[in-house]
């Protein structure tokens, strides 16, 4: 082989390394951060940039007695992260791919783990809606309607 050649073929070898090795540490960064909680402050001010495009899911497994006493928002009832309890209205608006913040009542529940695992890039919400009310931000009391295209969907 000739010079010339191994140049190339090196530099094709190493940058096969580099970006096995990006990607590698990419994935160990969203698993490290799937792990950690966001706060409530932290969640309310992520939502409150109109530019950010977050889905808030609430996972309580009670809509009744949950949800519809007080819920963040813009939230999506999903009863115990399952999409086929979800109301009717609110099952087209769970997107796998969407950056997504996961309420639960207490923010500490054991199947926490399974349900944010299900998302391309998801969080819990540390202290769930016990914390958010406790911080006195922003909540709603109503049963789940999805937000009006006109009015921009903005949720806070």
């Amino acid at each position: 082989m000739k010079k010339g050649y191994l140049e190339p073929l090196v530099l094709v070898g190493a940058l096969a390394i580099l970006s096995t090795l990006v990607v590698l540490e990419g994935r160990r960064r969203v698993d490290l951060e799937r792990q950690l909680p966001v706060e409530p402050r932290d969640v309310y001010r992520t939502l409150a940039r109109s530019g950010t495009a977050w889905q808030v899911l609430d996972v309580r497994k009670d809509i009744a007695e949950g949800y519809e006493d007080a819920h963040i928002p813009g939230a999506i009832p999903v009863p115990a992260c399952d999409v086929e309890q979800a109301p009717a209205a609110a099952r087209e608006r769970v997107l796998l791919s969407v950056p997504t913040i996961i309420v639960s009542g207490s923010g500490d529940e054991p199947d926490l783990g399974t349900c944010v695992a299900r998302f391309a890039s998801a969080r819990r919400m540390a202290g769930g809606m016990a914390a958010w009310s406790a911080a006195r931000l922003p909540e709603d009391s109503s049963s789940y309607s999805p937000p009006s295209a006109k009015a921009g969907g903005g949720c806070l």
